[in-house]
């Protein structure tokens, strides 16, 4: 036994070494991380391994059987990982296991030597095993040992578990070669059964209490989905919609004054009044912005997602949008980001939403910055540049454009001090703020001040066109200020859990405005008379639908039609309590009125791991 116990440890080990080095990255980078994690990932990565084969060991099967079975499984989930990295620059997690296909998809994506390949070493790695389980003989155990060993090998597992791998202190002491914030960097660094595991502690979604999927397919039976068939032929707009980094209407404040310095919201304003403007609550503050694009474009709600890193870490298949409905009617859909590709892993993402062209920093050659990213000038020129490209190559053909600018992404202290250059106050204000606050505010102003004249330009040369053009411009959450600012600006809501407690933090304006070419393709002087809707006060999930309604694109999903309904009733969800139209808490309703938020609820889980099953 005790010659088996050294020989898993042996082989455990070698797996663990194998695996490290299986990753797409230098082996130089690989031995530079354990040096610099003093060995820690190397234990963290074999550690599993071992209590895996110590389990099976236990159980009966052999010391040659229990390495065979555990090599194969790690391996396996190695390799996918390794070529998954490679295909689509995403790591391979466990939502990937749980959501189904994805293995498969990555593998259709192989070339045919990759698959021949792993056939034949398939076929080795198993006349390997059988070899092995003939040859080496591993003599009976007493049966209670067995079990003692195997009771062992589950205990010290799971009591093991939260404090290694569950762990945000390890996670963060464990150094990462590359960009900390791409994940293919931190699975590469960190070793991918380490990682692997620490997804899955991680990243969970429950499934609803009392989940009923026999409602929601019922619910899908009876929509009516005759939309297409309807809007064929019809004359649609382009819609651009832009998400503008951090753009929100704070220095609308009565607590800021501008006299004597420039407005940072003049064209907003201006253009608001010829447009259907309100605000939209996120789930976010000061970041995570891609929890917005993914409420705005699916009509889900990040919030009912809590338990991944981010809402967009679900998609990993072709997936139903504002772009794939529009698609469906005939529209050709492109995105525009001067940020990484991977980050959010967009790179992906972005084509499962439905969307053809995918445009990111790389192609932002020789563009210079302002304030460490993209200028804000330059992303407004590149949107007009693949509108005026796709007008040119489709004429007639109807376009969608979703942008999502960068520049004046936090932090803010001294942000635009050598290119900007924000040298000093651009405000006054009441507020007893301390400098750096005054610095921070500043140079935020500075950058809002950029996006709102390039709106005011982009809106200018729109309505120039004789083509009807809609453009919806919205933010993804308030900027990354201290509490200090905050608190200052808006005062501590004491009553906790109403609605002003609840999205104190948490709204951003939009709007919809149409050109003149618009304007007269729906016979309207102002967009408002598209809408019966008198709130425009409501969650970011209900946006896009919300476009859609306007603009008459309806009964083509039954999903984007109930969320259209659903915000009529409850128009803002949060994280534990939702709210109706006089913005009271739904918690007194009965249960035949909470029904629409159950099929909501229910509904996002379906979408989410049966629909695509």
């Amino acid at each position: 036994m005790w010659q088996a116990l050294v020989f898993l440890l042996a082989m455990s080990l070698v797996l663990a070494l194998f695996l490290l080095l299986l990753q797409p990255l230098p082996s130089s980078y690989v031995i530079r991380s354990m040096v610099e994690n003093r060995g820690l990932s190397l234990f963290l990565n074999w550690l599993p391994l071992f209590l895996a084969m110590l389990l099976f060991y236990f159980a009966g099967t052999g010391a040659a059987t229990a390495t065979t079975i555990v090599g194969a499984v790690a391996i396996g989930l190695g390799v996918a990982n390794r070529y998954k990295i490679i295909l689509r620059g995403d790591p391979l997690v466990p939502w990937d296991l749980l959501l189904g296909g994805e293995v498969i998809g990555i593998a259709r994506s192989f070339e045919t030597r990759f698959i021949v390949l792993g056939v034949v070493l398939a076929v080795l790695y198993i006349l390997a095993a059988v070899v092995a389980a003939l040859v080496i003989r591993s003599e009976k155990i007493d049966y209670r040992i067995r079990i003692g060993g195997a009771i062992g090998c589950i205990v010290l597992a799971l009591l093991l578990n939260a404090p290694l791998y569950n762990n945000l202190r390890i996670t963060n002491w464990l150094r990462i070669q590359g960009n900390i914030w791409n994940q293919v960097s931190q699975f590469n660094s960190r070793g991918f059964m380490f990682s692997f595991i620490n997804a899955f502690n991680t990243n969970r979604v429950m499934r609803p209490e009392g989940y009923n999927p026999a409602a929601v397919r019922q619910a899908i039976e009876e929509a009516d989905t005759g939309g297409i068939a309807r809007l064929e032929g019809e004359t649609h707009p382009h819609i651009i919609m832009i998400m503008g980094e951090a753009f929100s209407d704070l220095s609308l404040s009565p607590h800021f004054n501008f006299d004597g310095f420039t407005d940072p919201l003049e064209n907003w304003q201006e253009l608001r009044n010829d447009a259907i403007h309100g605000e939209i609550v996120v789930s976010v503050l000061g970041g995570g912005t891609a929890q917005t694009e993914f409420d705005v474009l699916t009509g889900l709600n990040s919030r009912h997602f809590a338990g991944v890193p981010f809402a967009f870490r679900m998609i990993n298949s072709e997936f139903e949008s504002m772009a794939s409905i529009l698609n469906s009617i005939g529209y050709r859909s492109e995105f525009m980001h001067p940020g990484h590709d991977w980050f959010y892993n967009r790179q992906n993402v972005y084509r499962h939403l439905g969307f053809e062209r995918l445009v990111f920093i790389d192609e932002f050659d020789d563009i210079p910055t302002k304030g460490m990213y993209i200028n804000e000038h330059d992303t407004i020129n590149r949107i007009i540049d693949m509108f005026a490209e796709h007008r040119g190559n489709h004429p007639g053909k109807p376009y969608f454009h979703f942008a999502v600018t960068i520049q004046n992404h936090g932090p803010y202290v001294d942000k635009y001090l050598l290119d900007g250059p924000v040298d000093g106050p651009n405000f006054t204000t009441d507020l007893d703020l301390q400098d750096a606050d005054i610095n921070a505010l500043s140079n935020f102003f500075h950058g809002l001040q950029d996006a709102d004249m390039e709106l005011g330009r982009l809106a200018d040369y729109v309505n120039a066109l004789a083509e009807p053009v809609i453009l919806v411009y919205f933010g993804d959450h308030l900027p990354a200020f201290n509490r200090r600012i905050y608190d200052a600006i808006f005062p501590y809501v004491y009553d906790h859990g109403s609605f002003a407690d609840l999205t104190r933090l948490h709204r951003v304006p939009f709007m919809i405005w149409f050109n003149y070419a618009a304007r007269e393709l729906y016979g309207v002087q102002h967009p408002g008379e598209l809408s019966d809707d008198d709130n425009h006060l409501f969650s970011a999930s209900f946006l896009g639908a919300y476009v859609l309604e306007i603009l008459g694109i309806t009964n083509i999903s039954p999903f984007w039609d109930f969320n259209t309904e659903l915000r009529r009733i409850f128009p803002v969800i949060t994280d534990n309590r939702s709210f109706g139209t006089d913005f009271l808490p739904c918690d007194g309703r009965s249960y035949e009125e909470l029904a629409p938020l159950r099929l909501y609820r229910d509904w996002s889980y379906f979408r989410i791991f049966d629909e695509r099953q």
